[in-house]
């Protein structure tokens, strides 16, 4: 069944589909889906292809945050140890451009870090900062990637990547031999937001992939911080517009560490 499943996912076949196909194993009702959905399924059920170290729903272990979202993953690739995803985790992200002061604010956000298990999207900039900061520190990390384990990107990140994979968590949806396309980053952004118990804005631009995220964050039902900026700072505009909207500014760690360590 499993192998089968994430023969769907080399397909592309919509989570509906999946769905249909576990409460229906015949799939006699055709009619339910578009031809061209059953002939992905039909290229799916004649493939031969076997996979190793993913995960399905049908998986004890699967991140049960994630059955929960709008349009859920129904297959994810890993490289390393999954027993991370059993503690807290914030899911931190910005801007893939970066200024002076990009990493002293991720240097500030240490204990987020140190004390939570961090998730981001491997990107250069931010997301990069986070990873490579929880390594440093010897703590486990989430990237989240938005093509295959074959295509890994950006390509700058392959060292950084391989260090993730034995201290922390690789994941992606897309099957290893997924190649680069750009939609599958706004794609894997709902898994970034909807692994993370919160969601924190470290910069962005008013308009960015990391507002994105943000939208995905607020259709889980996801609490979003956002680090405050000065009004010069362009990397700014984006938490402090989602200040104005509602975000709770994040000026100290332990806003949201105290939470933690009473949830615990």
């Amino acid at each position: 069944m499993n192998q089968t499943i994430a023969r769907f996912a080399a397909e592309r076949l919509p989570v509906e589909f999946v769905h249909h196909y576990l409460s229906n194993p015949g799939l006699t009702e055709q009619n339910s889906f578009h031809p061209n959905v059953w002939k992905k399924a039909n290229r799916a059920f004649r493939s031969t292809v076997t996979y190793d170290r993913f995960l399905t729903w049908e998986d004890e272990l699967f991140p049960r945050m994630l059955l929960h979202i709008p349009n859920p993953p129904y297959c994810l690739f890993y490289q390393g140890d999954l027993e991370v995803l059993q503690e807290q985790t914030t899911a931190l992200v910005g801007s893939r451009e970066l200024n002076r002061i990009s990493r002293p604010l991720v240097e500030y956000l240490h204990p987020l870090i140190e004390e939570t298990v961090s998730i981001s999207g491997g990107a250069i900039g931010i997301d990069g900062l986070v990873h490579e900061l929880a390594v440093r520190r010897n703590r486990p990390t989430i990237a989240v990637l938005g093509s295959g384990f074959s295509h890994m990107y950006p390509h700058v990140h392959h060292q950084l990547f391989d260090q993730i994979s034995k201290q922390g968590l690789l994941l992606s949806e897309y099957t290893p031999e997924t190649p680069v396309k750009k939609f599958q980053f706004l794609e894997r952004n709902r898994i970034v937001s909807g692994l993370g118990d919160r969601l924190v804005v470290v910069q962005a631009r008013r308009k960015s992939g990391t507002m994105n995220t943000v939208s995905h964050a607020l259709e889980q039902g996801k609490t979003v911080f956002a680090v405050p900026g000065s009004p010069l700072d362009p990397l700014a505009e984006g938490p402090n517009k989602l200040i104005e909207e509602g975000a709770i500014p994040l000026t100290n760690p332990d806003q949201i560490l105290n939470g933690v360590m009473i949830a615990r």
